[in-house]
């Protein structure tokens, strides 16, 4: 289990992160979520001690990252792909990183096979595509077999088999007793496989729920409605205590139910075009959660 207690880093006058508490479980894959600049990257860095925190700690297991004598069996990373010597074949590389933490030549084999990487691996890094140094990077984080993995935008790269792939060994690491944490900016994909989000944003825990919490958020979830004369609905929805906030041709409606919705409908003799309850999507409750919260805001074009 990792722990961050306060966990704080400056960079000159600029905070990167601020007061980070939190509690990444076994058995679970957590999506780690933030705008670009929330200081996601520099926490997982500071998780594995390649960044030192300001202020605050974290705590794995009870120790620090750097007491354990044998770290790439407790945590695995895959940060940065691009890092990885391009002069390298996949085997070289992994070989060099088992011969360092001590590991069986077998576990390279193995890794080669669990990522697709077998038939290239005497092929130099330099002509892998990203999506191979991606699944190399897994290889990596994998091969010392960790208590908990931490991947940054691993989906990068991948085609479609290669997602479905990465998808299926998340729910297996998981489902084995192990920590995953992904940190990414395709939210279906984070959706389709996370057990648990967490959010931040310019430093700060703005959410850490399950995905069952986040479909049960009432400002998330709506009804949809389209009617004949939607002006006349709106103030009959409104004399209900509704949240109404217009959408496209219709409204969205909240704090009534569908069926309360059809008999106003009904009693009003306003006749209903579309009446859609529709949950929130991960991208839905990531919106709203930062907004406000985001480091850089694009403008659009001037034209004249």
């Amino acid at each position: 289990m990792i722990k961050t207690e306060n966990l704080t880093k400056k960079f000159g006058d600029k905070t990167a992160v601020d007061r980070l508490n939190l509690t990444l479980q076994p058995g679970a894959v957590t999506g780690f979520l933030g705008p670009n600049g929330s200081g996601k990257s520099t926490t997982m860095k500071m998780i594995i001690s390649l960044v030192q925190p300001t202020h605050g700690k974290v705590i794995i297991d009870g120790k620090k990252y750097s007491d354990f004598r044998e770290p790439v069996k407790k945590i695995g990373t895959l940060i940065d792909p691009s890092t990885l010597d391009k002069n390298f074949t996949a085997e070289q590389h992994l070989s060099i990183i088992a011969t360092a933490a001590g590991i069986e030549k077998s576990r390279i084999e193995e890794m080669l096979d669990v990522t697709g990487l077998q038939s290239v691996k005497n092929k130099k890094v330099k002509s892998y595509s990203l999506g191979m140094k991606q699944r190399l990077g897994v290889a990596t984080a994998l091969i010392g077999n960790p208590d908990t993995i931490i991947l940054d935008e691993p989906f990068n790269g991948l085609d479609i088999d290669g997602i479905k792939w990465l998808r299926k060994l998340f729910r297996q690491l998981a489902d084995h007793g192990k920590a995953v944490i992904v940190s990414s900016h395709l939210m279906r994909e984070i959706e389709a496989v996370a057990d648990r989000v967490v959010i931040i944003g310019q430093g700060k825990l703005l959410a850490d729920m399950t995905m069952g919490e986040m479909n049960e958020k009432s400002l998330s979830s709506y009804v949809y409605v389209e009617a004949n004369d939607i002006a006349k609905f709106k103030n009959v929805l409104q004399k209900k205590h509704a949240l109404i906030k217009p959408h496209n041709a219709g409204l969205k409606v909240r704090n009534l139910e569908a069926s309360e919705i059809g008999r106003l409908a009904h009693d009003h003799q306003i006749i209903l075009f579309q009446l859609t309850k529709v949950n929130p999507s991960l991208e839905d409750l990531f919106t709203e959660i930062t907004d406000g919260k985001v480091e850089y805001v694009a403008k659009g074009v001037k034209t004249k």
